[in-house]
């Protein structure tokens, strides 16, 4: 029996160790120290805060000329300063094991970005994601990601006496499915991005690959006789390795509909060669959500997997560099194209 959640950490797995950790086989790059956010009802959450300064700095001519560099500098970084709320992908792995490697590529052409990685519950800083506890598999679902990362996000805003020029919600595999409900629910929220993603539902997503691979077409039918039913208790009852509760909620999310919603623009990047999405996923996606001309922006890794990782090259720190120039509104380039 075909087990997707079991074929989605594998994926994860291979290929973000490789594509993470450079050209050598041994990772060098060093994780941020992780923090601990306490929610409201008593329990917390690992997660982890990045910084990447301004790439250059530009001399505004209206600052006094008595002020120093230092504070030159800081004004003009907080004119040109992005924040980051990056939602991960599925399973129990720790993403503190990739940093600060991952953003390798975002050096500063928009200005400084602070990056801030919520996990989700009982995820230790450094789990491998080999085995979900228990308490993991019962937490793991649309409306518990939902709540903790409004209230984390919230709270960091809360934290600045003036907003900066661009927030950003960047969701990665499955948390792609959660960053359009959170933007839409951020009145600050300025841009969304969208990687290693289909850009449909989880459930039109799954149902598209059954029909396109006979070993998960049983798993597909398999899902579907056992949502039919509600269990006596919907947060222990598993159907591939998720709860029944996960299924229910994953289900009821009309992301096409929350894509429609949100006005700002969006950045939406994929590997052509990523089997956990359809092969027509972009054309499909124009056809059903007509994206506006210049709101949209995909860009698209030839022969790159669900880790942006080719068989010859490493695709992550190109598609960082392309976020950057995005955000910094340069001229679009390659293999960035607007619908």
């Amino acid at each position: 029996m075909f087990n997707l959640s079991a074929f989605y950490i594998r994926c994860l797995h291979r290929c973000f160790g490789l594509l993470l950790c450079g050209v050598t086989p041994v990772c060098i790059a060093q994780a941020s120290d992780s923090l601990r956010f306490h929610f409201a009802d008593g329990t917390d959450s690992v997660y982890f805060y990045l910084e990447k300064q301004a790439q250059t700095a530009i001399k505004p001519a209206s600052l006094p000329q008595a002020q120093s560099g230092a504070v030159q500098q800081e004004q003009v970084n907080a004119q040109r300063e992005n924040w980051f709320f990056v939602v991960g992908g599925s399973g129990c792995a720790s993403m503190g094991r990739y940093l600060p490697g991952y953003f390798r590529g975002l050096e500063g052409e928009s200005g400084r970005s602070r990056i801030w990685l919520l996990q989700k519950r009982h995820v230790a800083p450094h789990d491998d994601g080999a085995s979900c506890s228990e308490d993991f598999v019962r937490d793991d679902h649309f409306s518990r990601w939902q709540a903790d990362q409004l209230e984390f996000i919230r709270f960091q805003l809360t934290q600045s006496h003036t907003l900066p020029p661009r927030v950003i919600l960047m969701g990665i595999s499955e948390g792609a499915e959660l960053a359009p409900v959170l933007a839409l629910s951020i009145p600050s929220a300025t841009h969304l991005v969208l990687l290693a993603h289909s850009g449909d539902s989880a459930m039109g997503t799954y149902q598209a690959l059954a029909q396109s691979y006979a070993h998960m077409h049983a798993g597909w039918e398999q899902l579907q006789a056992a949502l039919a039913t509600m269990p006596a208790n919907p947060d222990r009852s598993l159907i591939h390795g998720r709860s029944w509760r996960y299924w229910a909620e994953i289900q009821s999310v009309n992301h096409l509909e929350n894509l429609r919603m949100w006005k700002g623009p969006v950045l939406w990047s994929l590997g052509d060669a990523d089997p956990l999405i359809p092969k027509d996923a972009r054309h499909k996606l124009q056809q059903m959500l007509g994206p506006v001309s210049g709101q949209w922006r995909n860009c698209v890794f030839h022969g790159a997997d669900h880790g942006l990782d080719s068989q010859d090259h490493r695709y992550l720190p190109d598609f960082m560099w392309q976020l950057d120039r995005w955000l910094a509104a340069y001229p679009q380039q390659e293999p960035c194209l607007d619908w």
